[in-house]
């Protein structure tokens, strides 16, 4: 009988710890989730997407997948940013804390798309301007305390001190449409290392927004100094296409007109 009163104790012990890993689990993912979807599209302005989520508690691993940054309005492209893969080593014991510790973050094979929508457009740039622009409001509106506390209910409100960031094996995809013709390149996108991200002087961890937008601003920064380094060739033959095509195009006109006159007359 004693035995048995063990084994009926022994299990309640560890449904409770699977239901308290499944509660960690599911709220963490609902946080996350809700963090990059909401703030993430306030930020940039564009619709932003993550699709796959994966945690594994006793290990502190999270895996995240298909995170996709909209385009802003006026591209071709449907996006200016695809991570595939983002792996993040939590410290644990720090879930339960106000302010998370993330150990590492690592980006695997980012996509970036610098597209060039005339000679002086690009949605690098625009999507740089509309974080810089909506950061900017964000920091200057009050954020109301009814809103505070269902953000810090939820779980939002928490935040983060991230101890390393690693962007690896990028590339640049540069993308063009010039007088109806499209052309492109390719080019690798440098590793990137962002360390120490809420531990800034006199700063105890920044918001899951904050953190986010430190992180889009590193990569997006760094894919259009690489453009404009190393990419010129690509975008020298972009141009060139353009150039072509309308004289192609205005070749073309001229003698559609002479056929037309000849008719006529």
């Amino acid at each position: 009988m004693k035995l048995k009163k063990r084994y009926i104790v022994l299990a309640a012990v560890i449904g409770a710890i699977a239901g308290g890993v499944y509660y960690v689990s599911h709220n963490l993912e609902n946080i996350v989730k809700s963090a990059v979807n909401k703030y993430g599209s306030q930020v940039t302005g564009t619709e932003v997407k993550l699709g796959g989520f994966y945690f594994a508690p006793l290990k502190g691993e999270v895996k995240l997948s298909d995170l996709t940054v909209a385009n802003p309005k006026g591209y071709a492209k449907p996006y200016i940013i695809s991570l595939g893969e983002i792996f993040v080593k939590l410290n644990v014991k720090s879930l339960t804390e106000p302010v998370i510790v993330v150990e590492k973050v690592s980006v695997v094979k980012p996509e970036v798309t610098y597209e060039l929508k005339n000679v002086t457009n690009n949605n690098v740039s625009d999507l740089l301007a509309n974080i810089n622009k909506n950061t900017a409001s964000a920091d200057k509106t009050e954020t109301p305390k009814e809103e505070v506390k269902k953000e810090e209910k939820s779980g939002e409100g928490k935040k983060v001190i991230v101890d390393l960031v690693s962007v690896s094996e990028g590339q640049v995809n540069i993308a063009a449409s010039i007088a109806g013709k499209g052309a492109g390149a390719a080019i690798p996108l440098p590793t990137i290392e962002i360390k120490d991200i809420g531990k800034e002087k006199g700063d105890n961890g920044k918001s899951l927004s904050e953190t986010v937008v430190v992180i889009l601003k590193k990569i997006l920064n760094t894919s259009y100094q690489t453009v404009v380094e190393k990419g010129l060739g690509g975008l020298k033959d972009v141009a060139n296409d353009g150039i072509k095509a309308l004289n192609d195009k205005a070749d073309s006109l001229k003698e559609e007109a002479k056929g037309f006159l000849k008719n006529i007359f």
